[in-house]
């Protein structure tokens, strides 16, 4: 590019331009060869610029090797998908593309998400290799969708069109078996009969025949697998029977065999785009334009979303959806955060308060600095940790998942056995072909299959859409299995907004200098105590101090002043002040009320005293917990008194406090010891010690960073009404995955012996197939509609 550039000088002179230069100090133009092997992984180039600048050999090959940094992460939407084994091949084959690092694929989303080097693969390598495998594959968000099933419908409409004329020429042929017809009348009769068929098993059945191909040298067989097995055996056997003139011909079974298949997966389509469709609404949640407001655009100008970046200003109005975190600069009107919490009340925003993304302005209009974009924003969170949990399988899933690789090659080894025991046993050639045909296409692996990922996607939309952040799958059966909740008292049973009371002098400290102090120890500290110091300081027009040796603990702070040691914190931090100090009265009446002590100089110099309401949903939550049978305590690392008022407020006999982190996890491993399997519910940060320890960990949302939180789900609300709600999801969770696998297991059970028997026709046999998959669908689809 440099040396062809139009306004180079001399081309050979190249390196010393300003732009080479440039290059090389950010760079994008490696120094040396070491530099080249770094920044792409040893590529293999051929590049007579890097060998004029004597930065490489010619004479030396260095091969591609992807590394994952400076990756790519690329989303696509795959149709086409008919059962998990699908979603197993295009990982197979992207993970063997060159420049894939990794690959996933959800059957259930329809869904690919993978990470690519750039310098050796594309965004349309990528979907040219899943094309390829006889899938389609689209960027997130592309309309070529609604494309694709209009041409899935067409083909299924000319397959359907061609399969009726086949089974009325066909039925013309077989009177064949009771009146005598000529050789050229049957000629006339089955030649258009094959041509039609042709037509229907190499148009209408041509994806089912890549998926099947791909399926088979990826050692992923699947339903396709079967289908194209049984239909070319009636294919193929028909065409001998029409060369050799015989009127045993079973075109019009290998046509229905496809037409079926087509029919019941465009039905599954529809039930599945039902189940997918909160989990779509949910994703569309980002929007792709934003208008940004800049000098010479004061009014806004719109964008892609892409190019928002954090403290630029953004402009939304009504009906729109805010597409980053922020703070509102000017403007005020409402919004409806259902989208994220569940809650369908309009939310009154003015200048000056936070807005989060996702949320849609329903009135007004806003003028917002953004504060968290893209990933970074609180949707971007919530779609990262939606699609992960999608991604993830649960131990079991996996097992069904090996099982189904040996479950086709079994039915395909039991469809010809059971021909040859046919043959064996003296019925004819057509007898035993039909029953190894029947055989063949009757058994349905895609039922045990999808049981578990409909019913995961099913429940992670249900939960999104109650403002329930689920991270891991596995947390619907292990609520199931919950029997002890642990709940923290400070913004999970209370509201988590501390107020500043009350200020009280003990000792010769002014308020205005105990407020000084107090503020410049909390001035760096995010705590809601921090923030409500500094807030009263303000109002009191208080000026900030100079601490030196500022240190942060887990129930205070400390630093000096003057030479003299500022404390501030617990009773348990400041216990050692406690007892140097002279006796002074505690504040009386106020059980409810935390005491937050402050020392100066080794002696207590004044306590703060905060006020924290309880949760108007937390009295309901707790009574329908104990109800329901479940142990409930209170921990917290306020007062122990303070604790205990709470707990009896709101219902809960067993309350501790004064726990530091370490403490909740101890106390929560001393119930496991008795037999108890424990959730813990509590800040996803602050408690994580604790949140690790149990066996389900709960956290309440309290703004801040989603990805930070060490918790199998997140209550967005932050309601504990929202807890018992996701109990009882999860009891209707684990009942359709039981009765989907149920289901699966006892038709393949009964259905292949009855195959075997020479009850069934292939026609019955793929009918009942595709109804059994269909069945799995919509006793998922119940769920939804019951949720």
């Amino acid at each position: 590019m440099l040396i062809e550039a139009s306004d180079a000088g001399d081309p050979e002179s190249f390196r010393e331009t300003e732009l080479f230069r440039k290059c090389q100090e950010l760079g994008i133009i490696p120094s040396s060869e070491e530099d080249l092997k770094k920044l792409a992984g040893k590529p293999q180039v051929n590049s007579p610029a890097l060998e004029a600048a004597g930065e490489i050999s010619p004479a030396k090959d260095v091969i591609a090797e992807p590394t994952s940094e400076n990756s790519l992460s690329l989303n696509l939407t795959v149709s086409q998908m008919w059962c998990p084994a699908c979603g197993w091949v295009i990982e197979e084959a992207l993970r063997r593309s060159p420049g894939v690092l990794s690959a996933s694929c959800n059957f259930s989303t329809d869904r690919v998400r993978c990470d690519y080097n750039p310098i050796l693969s594309s965004p349309q390598q990528i979907i040219r290799s899943i094309n390829s495998l006889g899938y389609q594959a689209f960027l997130a968000g592309e309309g070529t969708v609604a494309k694709e099933k209009r041409r899935e419908f067409i083909r299924f409409a000319i397959a359907a069109f061609l399969t009726a004329n086949v089974m009325m020429l066909s039925f013309a042929l077989y009177s064949g078996f009771f009146t005598e017809f000529s050789r050229e009348t049957i000629w006339k009769l089955s030649w258009p009969i094959f041509i039609m068929a042709s037509a229907v098993l190499f148009y209408g059945g041509r994806n089912i025949y890549r998926r099947a191909w791909a399926g088979i040298t990826g050692a992923a067989f699947s339903m396709e697998t079967l289908i194209t097995a049984g239909s070319f055996s009636a294919y193929f056997y028909s065409i001998y029977g029409l060369l050799s003139g015989s009127i045993h011909l079973y075109f019009d079974t290998a046509s229905m065999l496809i037409t079926l298949v087509l029919l019941g997966k465009l039905l599954e389509r529809r039930a599945k785009d039902e189940v997918q469709q909160d989990l779509a609404n949910f994703f569309s949640l980002r929007p792709t334009k934003v208008k940004i407001c800049a000098e010479q655009y004061p009014e806004g100008r719109y964008v892609s979303a892409d190019n928002l970046r954090k403290e630029d200003i953004f402009k939304v109005e009504m009906s729109e959806v805010i597409p980053a975190d922020g703070l509102i600069v000017s403007g005020e009107g409402t919004v409806d955060e259902s989208s994220l919490t569940g809650e369908p009340y309009p939310v009154t925003k003015k200048t000056g308060d936070r807005v989060k993304s996702g949320t849609q302005v329903i009135r007004g209009m806003f003028k917002i600095k953004a504060e968290g974009v893209g990933e970074d924003s609180i949707v971007g969170q919530m779609i990262t940790i939606m699609e992960n949990a999608l991604n993830k399988k649960t131990p079991f899933e996996g097992k069904t998942e090996r099982a189904l690789q040996w479950f086709v090659p079994v039915v395909i080894a039991l469809g010809v056995g059971t021909g040859l025991v046919c043959l064996l046993s003296g019925l004819s050639f057509d007898e035993a072909m039909i029953r190894a045909v029947t055989v063949t296409v009757i058994s349905c692996p895609c039922t045990l299959g999808i049981a578990i990922p409909m019913a995961r996607v099913a429940g992670i939309s249900l939960a999104g859409k109650r403002g329930i952040l689920v991270r891991d799958f596995t947390s619907f059966e292990q609520a199931d299995r919950v029997d002890s909740f642990v709940l923290d008292k400070t913004g999970t049973v209370t509201r988590g907004q501390w107020s500043l009371v009350e200020v009280i002098p003990v000792g010769s400290l002014a308020k205005e200098k105990i407020l000084g102090l107090a503020a410049s120890l909390e001035k760096e500290s995010d705590h809601l105590i921090a923030a409500e110091i500094n807030r009263e300081a303000a109002k009191c027009q208080v000026q900030f101090l100079s601490l030196q040796g500022i240190e942060v603990f887990e129930n205070g702070i400390s630093g000096t002043f003057n030479g003299e040691t500022v404390k501030i914190g617990s009773r348990g931090f400041l216990a050692s002040e406690l007892e140097n100090s002279p006796t002074f009265p505690l504040p009386e009446n106020k059980p409810k009320h935390s005491l937050v002590f402050m020392s100066y100089a080794d002696k207590i110099c004044s306590i703060f005293v905060f006020d924290d309401e309880i949760k108007l949903t937390s009295i309901p939550a707790v009574q329908r917990l104990r109800a329901a049978g479940y142990r409930l305590a209170l921990v917290s690392g306020d007062a122990d008194l303070t604790t205990k008022t709470i707990a009896a407020e709101v219902g809960i006999e067993e309350a501790q406090g004064g726990k530091l982190p370490q403490d909740k996890a101890a106390f929560i491993s001393v119930q496991q010891q008795q037999g108890y399997q424990v959730a813990m519910v509590g800040d996803g940060i602050n408690d994580a010690p604790a949140l690790v320890q149990a066996d389900l960990a709960i956290a309440v949302h309290s703004g801040s960073h989603l990805g930070k939180e060490a918790a199998d789900l997140t209550l967005m609300r932050g309601d504990l009404l929202q807890l018992w709600d996701f109990v009882l999801l999860a009891k209707e969770v684990k009942k359709k995955i039981h009765q989907n696998l149920g289901f699966s297991f006892i038709y393949n059970l009964v259905s292949i012996p009855i195959a075997m028997s020479g009850l069934l026709t292939p026609l019955i046999a793929v009918s009942a197939m595709l109804l059994s998959s269909l069945s799995v669908i919509g006793n998922t689809l119940l769920l939804l509609k019951k949720g």
